[in-house]
């Protein structure tokens, strides 16, 4: 037993004293997992089982939910408050070493738990690939900043950017559809097999205008920039995860799926200048008669829709 695993097996009955949950943005993480009625979820890192109310709920009678947590002091401490819950079990295992089965769960949720296992991150994300259905979703949660989790494990970068951890994770086969990284909190979602309309770039926190810098036709603000730069951003580490997709050999319809969602994200973020482009500095210019950059609009418009 490490000294981690002897800190949680310590440390667990006064858990709920010191961490306390945050209810609102934990329903609003089971609003954005399209966990649905019926579905087979493993809470992977359950801990006290602060998550597994919310999953229960969001399964109903006909679905199930496994806690497993490799404390078995931080078990007893979940089966106390929720074992009265019927569609809730509970394991004692390390994601590890414990035999997941395969193509068996609809979703597995880690809520603060990646840390915990970032030194081993490859190794885990591909045994979670095999124990999810087709089309089965893997959430990685925390409900603090990036920021904050780090602090708390020394400042050593346990959590990465969320595009950092997007490679790891498509290169496994996942496609993310979902991706947060805010001051609020960290969010991802991916699913196993999913299609390129199932991809979501625009879950980017509210930017405050940013004036731009440089030869200007015109003075105007965006007010976009740092939400076009984040989507950016995410989609460079896309691109780098289908470059690993490549060199590992994958199949070429993994690949194809994983370009075409890039494709709609770069038509995104175009879709998000134009818009800014228009409200923001044609407006500017059509009250300032500037005709030429009127013009150069029509220009862009046409390349853009070619």
């Amino acid at each position: 037993m490490d000294k981690e695993h002897v800190f949680f097996e310590n440390y667990a009955r006064n858990w709920d004293r010191d961490r306390k949950a945050d209810k609102a943005l934990l329903s609003r993480f089971v609003t954005l997992s399209g966990i649905v009625s019926g579905a087979a979820v493993l809470d992977a890192g359950c801990g006290t089982g602060v998550f597994l109310p919310y999953l229960s709920d969001a399964v109903g009678s006909s679905g199930s939910v496994e806690g497993m947590d490799y404390s078995a002091q931080m078990i007893d401490v979940a089966k106390e408050k929720f074992s009265p819950l019927a569609n809730v079990s509970f394991t004692t295992g390390d994601v590890l070493k414990y035999h997941l089965p395969q193509k068996h769960y609809d979703a597995i949720a880690c809520l603060n738990f990646y840390p915990h296992i970032a030194a081993h991150s490859r190794d885990v994300i591909r045994r979670f690939y095999e124990a999810l259905k087709d089309g089965g979703t893997l959430l990685i949660m925390h409900d603090m900043p990036r920021r904050a989790v780090n602090a708390i494990h020394g400042g050593t970068p346990v959590l990465p950017p969320v595009d950092v951890l997007e490679e790891k994770l498509i290169s496994a086969g996942f496609s993310v559809v979902i991706a947060m990284d805010t001051d609020e909190c960290y969010f991802l979602r991916v699913v196993k097999g999913a299609s390129p309309d199932d991809f979501v770039y625009d879950e980017d926190e509210e930017a405050p205008a940013v004036p731009l810098s440089g030869k200007l036709q015109h003075p105007h603000v965006h007010t976009e920039t740092k939400r076009v730069l984040n989507r950016l951003s995410r989609i460079t580490g896309h691109v780098e995860a289908i470059k690993r997709m490549i060199e590992d050999g994958r199949d070429c319809s993994d690949v194809l799926v994983q370009l075409a969602a890039v494709h709609s994200a770069v038509a995104g973020v175009s879709r998000v200048i134009l818009k800014d482009h228009i409200d923001h500095c044609i407006v500017d210019a059509i009250r300032e008669h500037d005709e030429e950059a009127v013009e150069n609009l029509k220009k862009a418009i046409n390349t853009f829709v070619k």
